[in-house]
């Protein structure tokens, strides 16, 4: 559509108070039929928007900022959040389900859209950075406040000179990134450092004494940059970086808070022993169990990984996972991600589908068992922060190919008139899809202090909700 008729639609749209998509719509068909124009898309009506305000023509308009806005749920809670991944190394791991693609992390395929962002920045932080930015800016979504979460394998397994040198790149496309000027943001992806980190493979750098003075000075750098970051406009507020059990001790503690690191996700995958002996995970739940203790002593939050449908298991054995999950106090996560396995084409669990020694149980059970663990098991406390892994159903040769699987529960919930009351459910962005008249209780707001036993230490979980306790409007964990 010519930028005329762009620039019209807008300013139609501000002078007449367009308050809703719907009341847009209406416009937009309006403007079509008496101009004989096509219907514009959102992104392009957003560009026009964004340039009208950059020219100072007109002034931003909050109401149809959010109109604008693509896949509000990205920054519902006003913090952005960012995933990059690491380059390809080797993994400790060799569990059976994990895909193992050549030209990507153990565990990712590169068709997952993350992963796709990832190989088109040749897995350099600052331009995965720096690229995500500038889209979350150019579809409306506020980047003032980040929340970084690093994929990719075992982060702890990682060189600790990669390790620094990756997080302070991150900290320095936040610090380099303007959103008044994105074009010149953009242009810095064209002098920057190169993104290959080459140091991990020079041969004549492999000393012990080269590597020493490099990390040091790696480090000083990552502190220069965290501390610009504390007063820039686009903060990280929060990071969050994947690993093993097996790989959490003590000493990797002080590593993760010089990163900057707030939240580890760990890869528990299941409570029962003979299921994780059985699909080769290389630690046991007892390493979970202490991991979990070390991390929440040091002050870290811990999001647990949990793969229903693996190999060994049942729909009441993974009932049973989620019922050992919260009732035992050595685990009892803040959040949890509900992954089922699936059979990739390069994981070894392939061979075991052909040749019949593994089927996964019917998606209908799998449905069954989550309606139940959702409505039955999951605490106030504890945020199902995701439900299915992003991979796209043709990648997928056996196992849950419900790609909306969280949305089906929900609407199976709804039907049965079940709830769950899990922190994202009932975090008011969410809630008030469902209920708008939530909004009108933040007058009604009460504290309520939730304690509770977790490795071998007591953590309180302080909530401002409304008086029926349907929608939380903030909260904290201490510890």
């Amino acid at each position: 559509m010519e930028q005329k008729n762009l620039d019209t639609i807008i300013r139609a749209a501000i002078s007449s108070g367009v308050s809703s998509k719907d009341e847009l719509g209406s416009l937009l068909r309006a403007h079509s039929a008496a101009h004989h124009t096509p219907l514009p898309t959102t992104a392009e009506l957003r560009v026009a928007y964004i340039a009208l305000i950059d020219s100072g023509d007109i002034q931003p308009n909050p109401t149809l900022n959010t109109i604008l806005r693509k896949r509000d749920v990205r920054s519902q809670s006003g913090v952005a959040i960012i995933t990059v991944l690491t380059k390809p190394y080797p993994c400790p791991g060799q569990c059976t389900y994990c895909p193992t693609e050549v030209r990507m992390p153990k565990s990712y395929i590169e068709t997952e859209p993350a992963a796709q962002r990832a190989l088109a920045n040749q897995f350099d932080p600052y331009t995965q950075i720096i690229s995500r930015l500038t889209t979350l800016h150019a579809n409306g979504h506020p980047t003032d406040k980040i929340e970084l979460i690093v994929k990719g394998g075992t982060w702890s397994a990682y060189r600790w000179d990669y390790q620094a040198w990756f997080i302070r790149r991150c900290f320095d496309a936040c610090n380099d990134f303007q959103t008044e000027r994105v074009s010149e943001s953009h242009a810095i992806l064209k002098d920057h450092e190169s993104g290959t980190f080459q140091f991990v493979d020079l041969p004549d750098m492999r000393t012990h004494e080269k590597i020493a003075d490099f990390t040091r000075e790696e480090v000083t750098r990552l502190s220069t940059a965290q501390t610009t970051n504390e007063s820039a406009a686009h903060r990280i507020i929060g990071m969050t970086l994947e690993t093993r059990p097996d790989w959490i001790r003590p000493h990797t503690l002080w590593e993760l808070r010089t990163l900057g690191c707030t939240r580890i996700e760990l890869g528990l995958q299941h409570t029962d022993n003979e299921i994780l002996e059985l699909t080769k995970r290389g630690h046991t739940i007892e390493q979970t169990k202490e991991a979990m203790r070390l991390l929440r002593h040091a002050g870290f939050k811990v999001d647990v990984h949990t793969m229903p449908q693996q190999p060994g298991s049942t729909p009441e054995k993974d009932f049973q996972m989620y019922c050992e999950l919260f009732a035992d106090e050595a685990l009892r996560p803040d959040m949890i991600k509900i992954y089922p396995c699936v059979v990739t084409q390069t994981a070894e669990i392939a061979a075991w589908f052909a040749d019949g020694r593994y089927t996964p149980y019917p998606t209908k059970d799998l449905l069954e068992m989550l309606v139940r663990v959702k409505s039955e098991l999951i605490p106030r406390y504890c945020r199902i922060s995701r439900l299915i892994r992003d991979i796209p159903g043709d990648e997928i040769i056996a196992g849950n190919m419900v790609t909306n699987l969280r949305e089906t529960i929900q609407r199976v919930m709804r039907e049965r008139g079940l709830s769950c009351v899990c922190l994202r459910c009932r975090e008011i962005g969410h809630a008030a899809q469902h209920d708008p008249s939530l909004f009108k209780k933040i007058s009604e707001v009460q504290l309520f202090i939730e304690p509770y036993r977790a490795s071998q230490g007591t953590e309180y979980f302080l909530s401002i909700e409304d008086p029926e306790r349907n929608a939380v409007f903030a909260f904290a964990r201490l510890y």
